[in-house]
């Protein structure tokens, strides 16, 4: 290039010093950034080249302001859908270059907060979580100092952008399901409307359950536990007038109704029709299969990380603002209707 010579130890400063450039743009031009033009990356690699710039591994590393770790935090691992999702971040995060470190909340505000300090002091490059109800002040403030993503919640205190399910769709046609299918007294057990999603789920179940005329009174909603599940449905079921239909709004709420069903010497659908709610393997051997509200594991989990990956990358930057709260990006459920469900008869 001319006018321009080989010379030891050359630097960003000393490339964007000879091309009349800022340093920044030096910096991302050399790292292909997507809104750095053709001809000005083409420059900076010719004045590169010439200069003999070669980049040192140890400083580019410290100039990107993180190292190679993506932090999942999730509230429960046992879940089969977070264990489907950190499996497809994981890998996802893989063959990008970078390593997914988990935490495991238990819904717990003071681990979270803790593992996210974690990750933070260790220069995550991003980190994709599913909030607590209560998340701490701390919690929320380091959230906006690195690149994050909702996922499956969104909680109102975070500006991050959220991804999500269409809750109140999937319930809401559970409900229609069963209402179709003759069955007027039905019931609801779902996760506390603390949470988005069970706010949403509890809404789309009484949209549906209100369009038909119906009570939808029959409610309990609670910690996402098996416990919880299991003390609601053995409650509903132990009294004078209990539902034809049941509609579990959470995978573990799930396991926890289908205990407490056990425990009662209840089959379904022949003494209460169920609609669950995830879809793992098992679900398909309970009795002729189990009605469930199916999570788009795959779609969500994938756009997750290829958003953060992109946010870290510099690309598709959220909107500015700070505090705006992008909407979410919702994913529909599916409705997979198997042997747990039936006509009410009678």
């Amino acid at each position: 290039m001319a006018g321009i010579a080989a010379r030891p130890n050359v630097t960003i400063k000393d490339i964007a010093t000879a091309l009349d450039l800022s340093h920044a743009t030096v910096s991302r031009a050399l790292a292909d950034h997507p809104k750095i033009s053709a001809a000005t990356k083409a420059s900076v690699r010719e004045a590169a080249n010439a200069m003999g710039y070669v980049p040192n591994g140890t400083a580019q590393n410290m100039r990107t302001a993180h190292s190679p770790v993506i932090g999942l935090i999730v509230p429960d691992i046992q879940n089969d859908f977070y264990a489907s999702i950190a499996k497809i971040v994981a890998d996802a995060a893989v063959a990008r270059g970078f390593q997914l470190a988990l935490s495991i909340t238990e819904d717990n505000p003071e681990r979270e907060l803790n593992d996210l300090r974690a990750f933070v002091v260790s220069r995550a490059a991003g980190v994709i979580i599913t909030p607590t109800v209560a998340p701490k002040p701390e919690t929320v403030a380091l959230l906006k100092g690195v690149h994050a993503i909702q996922l499956v919640r969104q909680h109102a205190a975070m500006a991050a952008e959220a991804v999500v399910i269409d809750e109140q769709a999937a319930t809401r046609a559970a409900a229609e399901h069963l209402i179709h299918y003759g069955h007027r007294r039905i019931a609801y057990v779902g996760t506390t409307t603390d949470l988005s999603c069970g706010e949403d789920r509890l809404a789309g179940f009484y949209g549906a359950m209100q369009r038909a005329g119906l009570d939808a009174g029959m409610t309990a909603v609670g910690p996402p536990r098996v416990e919880f599940a299991h003390r609601a449905v053995h409650g509903m079921m132990s009294g004078a007038e209990p539902p034809t239909a049941l509609i579990v709004g959470s995978s573990r709420l799930t396991v926890g109704a289908l205990k407490a069903l056990r425990g009662l010497g209840l089959a379904c659908p022949a003494d209460v029709s169920v609609v669950g709610y995830g879809d793992p393997d098992w679900f398909e051997l309970v009795g002729d299969g189990l009605t469930t509200v199916s999570p788009p594991v795959y779609p969500m989990g994938a756009y997750a990380i290829n958003l953060l990956l992109a946010r870290i990358h510099g690309e598709n930057e959220p909107p500015p603002g700070g505090a705006a709260h992008p909407p979410p990006s919702r994913f529909p459920a599916t409705l997979t209707i198997r042997g747990s469900t039936r006509p009410l008869s009678g």
